[in-house]
């Protein structure tokens, strides 16, 4: 669940993404995952879809360590962007809960360094190199 107000744009890091419709200061909570509206499928169940819907998975989702599960948010947290940790301006714990690690103004990007929730040393999945 987002809990900022916040709008999707066009953005120019890649495709569109996540902005902030509000000023958040550093610490504030930005998302934490939904128990009720969120999927969390095992590896086991993950490995049962066909190759379409594990890109889809791979792309709009992540593999928790944590929980050894691959989850998958309800909501717009799916069109977050990549940035490396330089210019990323929130960060997730290792319960999946996002916080602004510095103060974002409005009509800012949100940006989140993918190294933290991918299992494969960051890599986001490339749906451009894909076969379809």
């Amino acid at each position: 669940m987002i809990h900022i107000t916040y709008k999707i744009k066009k953005s120019n890091t890649h495709g569109i993404g996540l902005f902030a419709d509000q000023d958040i200061q550093a610490g504030d909570l930005v998302y934490t995952p939904s128990p009720l509206l969120d999927v969390d499928l095992t590896q086991s169940e993950f490995d049962s879809l066909n190759v379409a819907e594990q890109r889809e998975v791979k792309y709009y989702g992540y593999f928790n360590q944590k929980t050894s599960r691959w989850h998958v948010a309800y909501d717009a947290i799916r069109v977050l962007n990549h940035s490396p940790k330089g210019i990323a301006n929130v960060t997730q714990d290792e319960d999946m809960v996002m916080t602004a690690f510095r103060n974002i103004s409005e009509g800012e990007e949100i940006l989140q360094d993918y190294i933290e929730i991918f299992p494969h040393g960051g890599e986001h999945f490339d749906r451009i190199n894909q076969p379809q």
